[in-house]
């Protein structure tokens, strides 16, 4: 009897458990325009394809030889990274990338730009990051630039960095931020801030809420709730539109 092939898809993997992923606090003049600092490394015999959730998040990258913006995305992106490629990133502050960039982010949805296509005082930076052939010297120069730009970048809207606070817990926007602008103002700021509306926004925090609830053990349909959602149904639903991936899916990820 002849084999059968195998014609299941495989499921792509979270970013974030391919290969070596590390983050943390921006601190110092960097906290200023961003809020993380992170590097991920793939492995050399890497080979699928990975999954970036959605996180209501802009970021600015160093990789292949090149300055990027990542705009923010409505539903998973699936990035061509090269097996052994290293990235190092800088997650934009709520409400911070706008004026830094003077590009509404409803532009960037979706999108990696080269940020030389976005400021024109960028090839010298790089040119020195091509420059450099060790690893260690590489991110000291990429974070030292970033904290000279943070240095020199007007102060970011507090009003946009509350409304994303308030969504990211699951509370509605206060009712000052309301109050100062107006719903349809609100829905056009929080488009130039976040690339969308508060209604997307707020969808995609819940899901980041429940990355982080699904990481213990315990009832799924408890986590839903515990997450914002109506009920397991509905966590399944729309997790899997954003992720392509089931909760269930993504907690075997987390705990294998």
């Amino acid at each position: 009897m002849k084999d059968i092939a195998d014609t299941r898809v495989a499921k792509p993997l979270l970013a974030m458990r391919a290969g070596a992923y590390r983050e943390r606090s921006a601190i110092g003049p960097l906290s200023k325009l961003f809020c993380r600092l992170w590097s991920h490394r793939l492995p050399h015999e890497f080979e699928g394809q990975i999954a970036v959730v959605p996180d209501g998040c802009s970021d600015l990258i160093w990789a292949g030889g090149r300055l990027m913006v990542i705009g923010p995305d409505r539903t998973a992106a699936f990035p061509a990274l090269p097996a052994g490629e290293t990235v190092l990133g800088l997650r934009f502050r709520p409400g911070a990338a706008l004026r830094w960039l003077d590009v509404p982010l409803s532009e960037l949805v979706g999108r990696a730009v080269p940020l030389r296509e976005l400021r024109n005082d960028v090839r010298t930076i790089e040119e020195r990051l091509t420059e450099e052939t060790c690893s260690a010297a590489t991110q000291a120069l990429f974070r030292m630039w970033a904290e000279n730009e943070a240095l020199a970048a007007v102060e970011p809207q507090g009003d946009m960095g509350a409304l994303f606070e308030a969504l990211g817990v699951g509370a509605s926007p206060e009712l000052s931020v309301r109050k100062t602008f107006g719903e349809r103002t609100l829905r056009r700021r929080s488009r130039d801030h976040f690339g969308y509306g508060p209604k997307t926004l707020e969808r995609i925090l819940r899901l980041q809420r429940l990355l982080r609830l699904v990481r213990q053990p315990g009832d799924l349909a408890i986590v839903a709730l515990e997450a914002g959602y109506a009920d397991q149904a509905h966590m399944t639903r729309d997790v899997k539109e954003l992720t392509t991936l089931t909760p269930r899916e993504i907690r075997g990820q987390f705990c294998g």
